[in-house]
């Protein structure tokens, strides 16, 4: 391996990170507008979104949620090719499992077809983001920003292609696999490779070993995406798929938001964890709340100016079509919003290695946004998918922020 790249600082990295990770998911975004323009009716539309809320789903087993558990094992209690090959098994597990329950869950065979082409391209997007691990442990997130930028431009024309040659949602959404396909062969593989080795290594103990202790974070995660998939899942299966793709072409825009507030901590969690192993009521409390300040400043600037203006703005892109529609738009932002918040805090209880405070906080979460969905939508319609989220997410917050303040406690008390 050659001599590693020199690590950048928190803002170059914070900047790549987020200018590039922004411009994949507003990429994504813009093919949930081309589904609109170039397709006939929402029920394309309808489609995609119900296939992006079972990626989600994916994402969450294929990954293990163990981005936050790799960056952060600073002792090496793992190498990087255990986390690859662990990448691996788990992608094959999250294949089986959510190709059995888009089987049970999906409302046509057009959809269930569509449910499988998009797997495939969060396939290639999972395996790519054990490379990111590498990245971000090594302190060069700018081999992030690049890698999405270069994805994103590609999604977008490679979905747009197929749809306008095709008019077939399952083709454009098979086209997107390929192209992503060579970036992660030939960018994120050798800049990884820079970095680290990168050949799989898994011996059967420690792939048992990571499965069990890991669990609770697959679990959190998979917690974390069912708080909206469900919520939404039910309302397609209720109200039908063009109702559910009238909701999708509004709220997916807000997913912006919700996305660069992660992105914008993502880089300080490796900076997180030296503190907290340093002194967690000196170092690392004084962190915490810098981050989080850093994040409900742009969620308070960011909300009501997106309110203001995204509602002119789905009108220009979408036309009189989603004109009635667009009074969804501010319940959105504050649930991503919400979301985004539920997540850090998550992130952070991980990284504190309180996986079971956690699983709880999501879990608490999962099980309200059961509880209220039905009433919610029966009564408020679309508006109910938002206050179930809403709510969810403040009762996980809630939780976290708990299970935070015991463990900044009792660490303090170990430590005198």
């Amino acid at each position: 391996m050659e001599s590693q790249p020199k690590p950048l600082d928190i803002k170059k990295n914070m900047l790549y990170n987020t200018i590039g990770s922004l411009t994949y998911q507003g990429c994504l975004w813009i093919t949930t507008v081309l589904v609109v323009i170039l397709a006939n009716g929402y029920s394309d539309s309808g489609i995609l979104s119900f296939a992006m809320t079972i990626g989600n789903m994916f994402n969450a087993v294929s990954t293990y949620n163990m981005r936050t558990y790799q960056v952060s094992d600073i002792n090496g209690k793992y190498s990087q090719r255990n986390y690859v090959g662990f990448r691996i098994l788990t992608i094959a597990i999250g294949l089986v499992l959510l190709e059995v329950y888009s089987l049970i869950v999906s409302p046509d065979s057009q959809t269930f077809i569509a449910v499988l082409a998009y797997l495939l391209f969060k396939t290639d997007e999972s395996f790519c983001d054990v490379l990111y691990g590498i990245d971000q442990r090594g302190q060069r997130m700018d081999y992030i920003g690049i890698s999405q930028l270069l994805r994103g431009i590609l999604v977008v024309a490679a979905f747009s292609c197929g749809l306008w040659l095709t008019k077939d949602i399952v083709i454009a959404i098979l086209a997107m696999y390929p192209v992503c396909l060579l970036i992660t062969l030939f960018y994120d593989m050798p800049h990884a490779r820079r970095l680290a080795q990168i050949r799989p290594e898994l011996r059967a103990d420690q792939g048992k070993t990571l499965l069990v202790e890991c669990l609770p974070l697959v679990l959190e995660i998979l917690f974390l995406s069912m708080i909206v998939s469900v919520a939404r899942q039910y309302y397609a299966n209720a109200f039908g798929n063009e109702r559910l793709g009238i909701y999708a072409a509004v709220a997916t825009p807000a997913v912006l938001v919700q996305a660069a507030a992660r992105f914008l901590y993502a880089p300080a969690l490796v900076p997180l964890t030296e503190k907290w192993n340093e002194s967690p009521q000196d170092a690392f409390l004084p962190a915490f709340k810098k981050t989080i300040s850093i994040m409900l400043v742009a969620m308070l600037v960011a909300i009501p100016l997106l309110a203001f203006v995204g509602p002119w703005a789905l009108t220009v892109v979408y036309g009189e079509k989603v004109e009635g529609y667009t009074y969804l738009f501010t319940n959105v932002l504050i649930s991503t919003g919400s979301i985004a918040m539920l997540y850090y805090l998550t992130d952070v209880l991980v990284l504190t290695r309180d996986i079971r405070g956690s699983l709880i906080s999501t879990a608490l979460a999962l099980v309200t946004s059961i509880v209220l969905m039905v009433p919610f939508e029966k009564l408020f319609d679309m508006q109910g998918i938002n206050y179930t989220i809403i709510i969810a997410s403040v009762v996980g917050i809630a939780a976290a922020f708990i299970c935070l303040t015991k463990d900044i406690a009792s660490s303090s008390r170990h430590a005198g």
